[in-house]
């Protein structure tokens, strides 16, 4: 109530632990989601060798508390990752994509991507990545090789309606901090939203 009152929407939080450990433990995980007002927690995509544990306990309890579990990537997923068995568990598993990780790791069209899992996309971290062969860098907004106004223009043309999250990643410039450059990467944003 207190964050509300605020004007600060909490949609997501991240246990990196959740789906693994005592019911207990899970349980707590999204007691705690649930009085924050999440509506999905966040974890690392597992590895593919462990999605059919960690699926079936994700989905148990996303099931049984109402509150979605949102896959993070870093740069170890491709276009066809979501394809195998992990979200096939239940509805309540999806998709927390980081498209400046997805650039990073050169694996395809991020656009592509999001186009493909629109449905299962729960919400996009946004940050400004830099391909492989450029290096993986992250960057201030606008000089790296994510595509952000093709994004927000793929979510405009079709009405989809994802938190997008910026994710400040990039080295802060002397005499800045992380407020100002938070706001610099929302202007940014929203510029090319509005352009």
């Amino acid at each position: 109530r207190i964050f509300a009152d605020a004007g600060v929407d909490i949609h997501i939080v991240k246990f990196g632990g959740v789906g693994t450990g005592s019911d207990e433990i899970n349980d707590y995980y999204f007691n705690v989601a649930k009085a924050l007002g999440a509506r999905a927690i966040t974890r690392e995509v597992p590895a593919p060798k462990d999605f059919d544990t960690i699926g079936p306990r994700c989905a148990k309890f996303a099931d049984k508390h109402g509150v979605f579990v949102a896959f993070h990537n870093h740069t170890q997923i491709n276009s066809t990752t979501y394809d195998g068995s992990l979200l096939g568990y239940s509805q309540n598993l999806r998709i927390n994509f980081d498209i400046g990780h997805y650039v990073a790791a050169s694996v395809g069209d991020p656009i592509d991507f999001v186009r493909k899992y629109h449905d299962r996309i729960f919400s996009i971290h946004l940050k400004d990545r830099t391909t492989k062969e450029h290096g993986q860098k992250n960057l201030a907004f606008g000089q790296g090789d994510t595509p952000l106004k093709p994004l927000f223009d793929v979510i405009k043309a079709n009405g989809w309606d994802y938190p997008c999250d910026i994710e400040l990643e990039y080295a802060i410039p002397q005499g800045s901090d992380a407020c100002k450059e938070v706001g610099i990467c929302n202007g940014y944003c929203e510029r090319l939203i509005v352009g």
